[in-house]
């Protein structure tokens, strides 16, 4: 029988990671539950390396341009061992999964409905921040090269701080 032994360094390093893994997400001490309307004003077209490009830029306009102003409706429930939320874009319930992002809730759609893969929509990003404000919708869309990529949200894509 072979027996394993962890050295402090290896312990040490163990419960760093698992500090690290419990900290990506907020925990409330609660359960919240709660439903914001999200409008869509910001679009840019982004090649393939992700810089922006404005022929790319104005193609996506013309593209989503009857999405410009309209509000995604996002309802969530968060709570200290699960956190779900479901977007409503362009009448069509898609769920979103937790992405783990330190001091935001923020969620991911994992696969679009068919409905909306036809139209050209790839992902949809919902992000707040851990005190349940500052809601974003990000929409990753397809341009129209291959390559192409429209960017429709919020805001202008930045790095939260």
């Amino acid at each position: 029988m072979k027996k394993t032994l962890f050295g402090p360094g290896a312990i040490t390093t163990f419960s760093a990671a698992l500090l690290l893994a419990s900290a990506t997400q907020a925990a409330p001490s609660k359960n919240v539950s709660g439903e914001v309307l999200v409008p869509l004003n910001y679009i840019i077209g982004l090649k393939e390396d992700g810089s922006s490009d404005q022929a790319v830029t104005e193609a996506c306009e013309k593209k989503y341009e009857v999405g410009m102003g309209k509000e995604i409706f996002v309802e969530y429930q968060i709570s200290p061992t699960q956190n779900r939320a479901v977007a409503l874009v362009e009448d069509t319930e898609v769920r979103l999964t937790p992405l783990g992002i330190p001091e935001t809730y923020s969620f991911t759609s994992d696969k679009m409905p068919d409905v909306l893969k036809q139209k050209g929509f790839l992902r949809v990003i919902f992000t707040m921040e851990d005190d349940f404000d500052d809601e974003v919708v990000h929409i990753i869309a397809a341009g129209d090269q291959p390559t192409d990529k429209c960017f429709l949200s919020t805001e202008a894509f930045k790095l939260r701080q």
